[in-house]
């Protein structure tokens, strides 16, 4: 793992090509309908890990409504546990755009798995890059899921789930060193703290980005104040390669911070091995540091999520789509809780 700043050396060509995201990856135009907030809950030891939000995508789980609707499915809460989320967690997309340009829908699991035939997943398929970016003539493309409202008192977050990276990510193995380098990235799970377009005075958010390095794929995790897209930190893992192709386990705990107590973990566990790779350990700001500064606001709790995201730039996915692919994901057995989890290092 490369654990520098993004001005590193040994990973300057990577830094270029993915920090472009920070250029594009702003929040969507299009806003969930907001719902009344719930009043915050104090804390309480769970025994063991039981997510207060999970949902395995089944069809007895989701309200769906039209395809090209811009919130068209719904996903109950299943979790058992006491203070389970009221709310629900819908995908949503940003205009303009429709079935033909990108989706998300719920189908067999891909890998016919033959322990559980009737599985079912999100999937999401975004082909063509039709939303304004604000920088030259590009363009982008964005799938994602999130919460109505925001999330409360959200000082720690655990979330587990499975994901399968289709094959034709490698298609972006291709890509000629002397095309346009603009925003090489693919986003897949986004945090904010404090929301720029609600007018936070110190927003800010981290992002979790595949990448492509020595014909395979990376990933990276990226904190940015916002909207001035400031660099707060970025690392890289060249040592792990992301499994592709084949359903991989991910967990990531968040603990809010500064310079000095702020947490993220990233681990992932291939399905193949069952050998589970701690990819990031970060103590570093999860907030904007101006908020901790006179006049700011003092320490941002997470308040917006997008757990399941497939956001990139008109470069990449215009590249998969021309060279007969289609840019892809699947997401299975999505849980989270407010709790760092029992077994992790404090």
């Amino acid at each position: 793992m490369c654990k520098r700043p993004i001005q590193s050396l040994c990973l300057a060509g990577i830094a270029l090509c993915i920090a472009a995201t920070a250029l594009l990856a702003g929040p969507p135009s299009t806003t969930q309908p907001a719902r009344d907030m719930q009043p915050s809950r104090p804390k309480v030891l769970i025994p063991e890990y039981v997510p207060q939000f999970a949902t395995g995508y089944e069809p007895d789980e989701i309200t769906a409504s039209p395809l090209n609707e811009i919130t068209w499915m719904t996903y109950e809460n299943i979790s058992a546990h006491p203070d389970a989320s009221p709310w629900a967690m819908s995908v949503f997309y940003e205009n303009p755009g429709n079935v033909t340009d990108r989706y998300a829908r719920v189908i067999p699991d891909p890998t016919l798995d033959k322990n559980d035939p009737e599985n079912q997943v999100l999937h999401y398929w975004l082909q063509n890059a039709v939303i304004e970016s604000g920088f030259q003539n590009h363009t982008k493309g964005r799938i994602q899921t999130g919460f109505p409202g925001q999330l409360v008192d959200a000082f720690e977050v655990y979330s587990r789930q499975r994901i399968f990276i289709h094959e034709d990510i490698n298609l972006l193995h291709t890509y000629p060193p002397n095309a346009d380098q603009w925003w090489k990235g693919v986003t897949i799970q986004e945090l904010w703290m404090g929301a720029a377009w609600e007018g936070h005075p110190n927003p800010s958010r981290i992002s979790l980005i595949m990448f492509s390095f020595n014909n395979t794929i990376h990933l990276a995790i990226d904190h940015q104040t916002m909207p001035d897209l400031g660099e707060v930190w970025s690392e890289y893992n060249i040592d792990f390669a992301l499994p592709i192709g084949e359903w991989f386990t991910i967990e990531v705990g968040t603990k809010s911070g500064n310079a000095n107590n702020g947490r993220v973990v990233v681990k992932l566990t291939p399905q193949s091995t069952g050998i589970t790779t701690t990819l990031f350990d970060v103590i570093n700001w999860t907030y904007h540091p101006a908020a901790d500064q006179p006049g700011g606001t003092g320490p941002v709790p997470m308040t917006h999520w997008n757990p399941q995201k497939l956001y990139s730039s008109d470069n990449v996915i215009h590249h998969i789509r021309d060279h007969g692919g289609t840019l892809q994901a699947y997401f299975d057995d999505f849980a989270f809780s407010g709790h760092w989890p029992i077994g992790w290092s404090q």
